[in-house]
């Protein structure tokens, strides 16, 4: 089983995907943050580093994706912290904002698409929820100083966006909302998960 867990910015994936890989005794896979040259000069220079940035995840991305692909052959479980489909809404945003000009965001929507058949969606989308406030006091608590500076708005904006596509794909693969204000215990996690997949948990892997 793959299960991919997606939300804004803060909210807690990375938290979840490691409690929830453990309990269930599934690969975890994470964000390429820390090998990511773009991401300080981005959040210093959005508009300079924007399609930069895009790129560089975009890639990253679709390598691990190639590597959930073979996983999921071998029958291995995972937990991914933020799918790649996530990526385009994150550039959508970028371009919404300005940051990102006419151009380059036609140039990563190509590059998008001609990967797209090759993408498959996880068998389960947990879409943490929380408030921007509480968002901002975890991106605060973390203490990563690229991230300080991103404004309310922003995050609004990208927790709109990820509603907005896990409704979209409500009807091609099972989406979990959780409330994610107050952390649950993984444990009510994975009841939730078994309730709406009407079988117990973990599946079997190796």
């Amino acid at each position: 089983m793959y299960i991919g867990i997606v939300g804004c910015i803060g909210v807690g994936k990375s938290r979840l995907t490691a409690a929830l890989a453990s309990r269930l005794g599934y690969r975890a896979l994470y964000e390429p943050v820390r090998d990511n040259p773009y991401l300080d000069d981005f959040y210093a220079d959005a508009k300079r580093w924007s399609f930069g940035m895009q790129i560089f995840m975009l890639t990253q991305r679709f390598k691990q994706h190639r590597e959930i692909q073979e996983l999921r052959r071998r029958q291995v479980g995972i937990v991914q912290d933020q799918i790649i489909f996530g990526d385009i809404l994150y550039a959508r945003l970028t371009h919404q904002v300005g940051f990102m000009d006419d151009r380059d965001y036609r140039n990563y929507c190509s590059h998008f698409e001609t990967l797209r058949p090759l993408l498959e969606l996880p068998d389960v989308i947990i879409h943490l929820e929380t408030t921007v406030d509480q968002a901002r006091e975890r991106i605060r608590r973390r203490g990563r100083a690229s991230e300080q500076a991103i404004s309310a708005d922003y995050l609004q904006s990208l927790s709109d966006l990820f509603a907005e596509w896990t409704t979209a794909v409500e009807n091609e693969t099972t989406v979990l909302r959780l409330d994610w204000n107050n952390f649950q215990p993984v444990s009510e996690v994975v009841q939730q998960l078994e309730r709406r997949l009407k079988t117990p948990l973990p599946l079997p892997v190796r």
